[in-house]
């Protein structure tokens, strides 16, 4: 990738700075630094979480620039990181005396009093810097980012399109943007948003990337591709965007496209894990099981610490139906990571294919406690509890089910066949009534979990009720 000659001279000239300032304390002795420089230097060790050392250079600065009302600023900036808010206000305190409408000031008085939870205060100090600021967006982001602390979402969300509206080629509004529809789960509103922001401005590509996120979401993946290949054709090497479109052809098994991505993100960064991964999938999806198997195996030789990996070597052995060889590998895959429920569900597979229901049981709790949302954890226990541990159980799992998802039709219709099968036919009426009221149009699974249920006249009488 092209590196920026700016960029790089910046970079060089800090570089030699901070060697300079370190020589200088090393050796005990005195060396002249101007004011742009000592700034540039107390950012640098304040992002290294080096605060010790941005007090140093402070202290220097009171002795080389004792006029520079800059420092003041910075002291306050350093106190506030360092958690002594009181002596940061302090410092603001002086400086608001002097100049009440300095933006600069003004922003680090609003991130002081966020990390003292004082968010109205801060809103209204970044509200006041707005009024004298050139540029509006980190105003506009520390405005979004207070009114999300208190739970003022929409208004967060307005705060970062008036700024995408004034500078649109921030990508710092755009991810934070994203990422709070994302975490409100206003997936149809973030699309909607994003093709309205795209049509007037095409070439942000980060633009088009998050797009593809929430069409992926949606399990829209052509559409997804669509985003993602204007994506990269305004940005041929955002290698987010090759690895995410990797991961879209894998779900419409197009496994050439999908590898022919995957190598593209080799190209930019050889070692990445997560693009080989990708490769050793698309072995196993063409059904190449032996070279998907060695592709996985070859990534633990890297990297044992690939969780990931060793649960492919487990998912291929199990399509070869070499069951007794899986274990090992899922077992290692779960002592790598331990939070992945699908992990968990397959073991949970596995250990009900080989008898041991009990602990099959277990891991489905595993997984169901990781992503309670996840139907088919609930519905596998409960099948397996029903048929081969205890047929109250299956009904109390599917309960338990309901009462995190009240509105899945899919469930209802499942309790109430085993409650048909059960004999607890008031019960199961009541259950197939809700799953009939949500969602008509899958009770079929009601037959598919329970056959004879088309041999009771209730139950028939109640689905052409609401066929009608």
């Amino acid at each position: 990738m092209d590196s920026n000659p700016e960029e790089e001279r910046e970079q060089n000239w800090l570089s030699a700075c901070v060697e300079r300032f370190e020589h200088m304390l090393s050796n005990d002795d005195q060396y002249y630094f101007d004011v742009s420089d000592l700034e540039d230097l107390i950012e640098h060790y304040m992002s290294c979480i080096e605060f010790d050392k941005a007090w140093k250079v402070l202290e220097l600065a009171e002795v080389q620039h004792p006029h520079s009302s800059e420092f003041e600023l910075k002291r306050a900036e350093i106190l506030s990181l360092k958690g002594e808010h009181e002596r940061a206000m302090e410092s603001v305190k002086l400086l608001e005396s002097i100049m009440p409408n300095n933006p600069d000031m003004l922003i680090v008085k609003a991130e002081i009093l966020g990390r003292m939870n004082d968010h109205e205060g801060a809103i209204v100090a970044l509200k006041h810097a707005l009024e004298h600021v050139e540029e509006t967006a980190e105003v506009r982001l520390l405005l979004s980012y207070e009114y999300d602390a208190l739970q003022r979402r929409d208004e967060a969300i307005n705060q970062l399109k008036m700024g995408l509206k004034e500078h649109p080629e921030e990508s710092g509004l755009l991810y934070e943007l994203s990422f709070l529809y994302d975490v409100s789960g206003r997936i149809q509103e973030a699309i909607d948003y994003l093709n309205g922001y795209l049509d007037d401005n095409p070439y942000q590509y980060n633009g088009w990337y998050n797009l593809s996120t929430f069409y992926v979401r949606q399990k829209d993946f052509d559409r997804a591709i669509w985003a993602l290949e204007l994506c990269l054709a305004v940005k041929e090497d955002h290698i987010l965007a090759h690895q995410e479109l990797g991961d879209c052809y894998l779900e419409v098994e197009n496994w050439d496209k999908a590898e022919e991505h995957f190598n593209e993100v080799l190209i930019i960064d050889p070692d990445n894990p997560d693009a080989k991964v990708g490769i050793a999938e698309c072995s196993e999806g063409r059904g190449d099981f032996d070279l998907a198997f060695d592709r996985y195996k070859e990534i633990t030789k890297v990297d044992e610490h690939n969780a990931e990996s060793w649960y492919g070597m487990a998912v291929v052995r199990e399509k070869q139906e070499r069951y007794d060889e899986c274990l090992p590998f899922i077992e290692k895959a779960i002592e790598l990571d331990s939070t992945d429920a699908e992990y968990w569900n397959f073991l949970a597979d596995l250990k009900e294919h080989a008898g041991d229901f009990d602990a099959a049981a277990d891991a489905f709790d595993k997984a169901i406690e990781l992503n309670p949302e996840d139907i088919r954890f609930w519905v596998s226990k409960s099948q397996l509890c029903f048929y081969q541990i205890d047929a109250e159980l299956g009904i109390e799992t599917l309960m338990s089910a309901i009462k995190v998802m009240p509105d899945n039709a899919e469930l209802h219709y499942r309790v109430a066949a085993f409650m048909l099968a059960s004999a607890q036919s008031v019960e199961a009426l009541n259950n197939l009534q809700n799953g009939l009221e949500l969602d008509y149009t899958k009770h079929l699974l009601l037959f598919d979990e329970f056959p004879g249920a088309v041999n009771i006249p209730r139950v028939m009488d109640l689905i052409q009720i609401y066929g009608q």
